[in-house]
């Protein structure tokens, strides 16, 4: 290739750590250095006398157009000139990357000299930026819903009930007991806004703890004729690291499955709770409570949890409720 023979430049576009790939004005590949292999995984030998396209996704039909007009009228394009490409690995996948063009002229002709970089990692890493940020903006707007209807609808419906049970103590029985009953129906709408609030927005958010245990509840309502209903307390998303949530998630399931399949259950609650660096789970349905046990474990379902719950330092029980079925309580520490 004439001056580009040089033994100083050879071994410089041989090590330079982006891929190079050198083609004439008819677009057949003269030369490619060992990055671009590393990137594409095509050897020197596999593009060396090939067109450019080779390296092109089909889809791109246009290339060999938008090649010519570049021929016609070359110019230097520098990296990351906000053109984000896709280039053919030899397994058939693609790899994101950016180009840079320089036009060369020698006494064999004129040539094009492309830098090419992967930036799959920078992609990564951007995208794992925007999630973080995402999160960010989510969770200031959890709290500031919560301040929100902490000041406003929470405290209503905390005086509401206040001014209940006092009317309680001045009324007959029966008015007295559907005043409690009234009271509690507010405990439950307070508990469940909570719930929502952690849950804003989780739904649509690939790979969030509050979409898997949404998706665990909808599962498990199929198998148990009913959906169960789910009580958050506390900052659970953020505090759970990888390890924790895994097990949380497997106890849960494992806790749903075994109402499904033994308790003949026709209701269930599920109450997950983050308070002074320990996370709660109980799970309670009415069903026709758990097996007869001295330690409150038996089955391998059941000694899974255990173990799980074990492995972090934490307790798991299985007993009756007071008023019949079963209440599950596994707990463990938060670092």
């Amino acid at each position: 290739m004439g001056d580009l023979d040089d033994v100083i430049l050879r071994r410089a576009l041989d090590e330079s750590p982006d891929g190079v790939l050198i083609c004439d004005d008819e677009g057949v590949i003269r030369y490619s250095n060992k990055a671009l292999s590393a990137i594409t995984g095509f050897a020197e030998s596999a593009l060396v006398g090939q067109l450019v396209e080779k390296l092109v996704p089909h889809r791109h039909h246009d290339h060999r157009n938008q090649r010519a007009r570049y021929t016609a009228h070359p110019r230097t394009r520098p990296m990351g000139a906000n053109l984000q490409l896709l280039a053919n690995r030899s397994d058939g996948s693609e790899v994101p990357v950016e180009i840079s063009l320089s036009p060369v002229v020698s006494t064999e002709g004129s040539f094009t000299i492309a830098s090419v970089r992967d930036i799959s990692d920078r992609l990564r890493s951007e995208d794992k930026l925007r999630q973080t940020h995402d999160a960010l903006t989510l969770s200031a707007e959890r709290e500031r819903i919560a301040r929100d209807l902490h000041d406003t609808v929470l405290q209503r419906l905390f005086g509401l009930g206040l001014e209940l049970q006092a009317l309680g103590t001045n009324v007959d029985a029966t008015a007295a007991d559907r005043l409690e009953s009234s009271v509690d129906e507010i405990d439950r709408i307070i508990k469940e806004i909570r719930t929502s609030v952690f849950t804003l927005g989780a739904a649509e958010r690939v790979g969030s703890l509050g979409q898997e245990l949404g998706d665990i509840i909808n599962q498990s309502s199929r198998v148990l004729g009913f959906t169960p209903r789910l009580r958050i307390e506390g900052p659970v998303e953020h505090m759970l690291d990888e390890t924790t949530r895994v097990d949380l998630v497997a106890t849960l399931r494992e806790a749903l499955a075994n109402i499904a399949r033994h308790s003949r259950a026709t209701s269930a609650s599920v109450d997950l709770v983050v308070a002074d660096n320990r996370l709660s789970l109980r799970v309670v349905d009415n069903g026709i409570g758990p097996p007869a046990s001295t330690d409150g474990v038996v089955g391998n379902g059941l000694r899974n949890m255990s173990a799980r719950s074990a492995s972090h330092d934490g307790h798991f029980r299985l007993e009756a409720g007071v008023d019949g079925g079963a209440v599950l309580n596994w707990s463990i520490p938060l670092a």
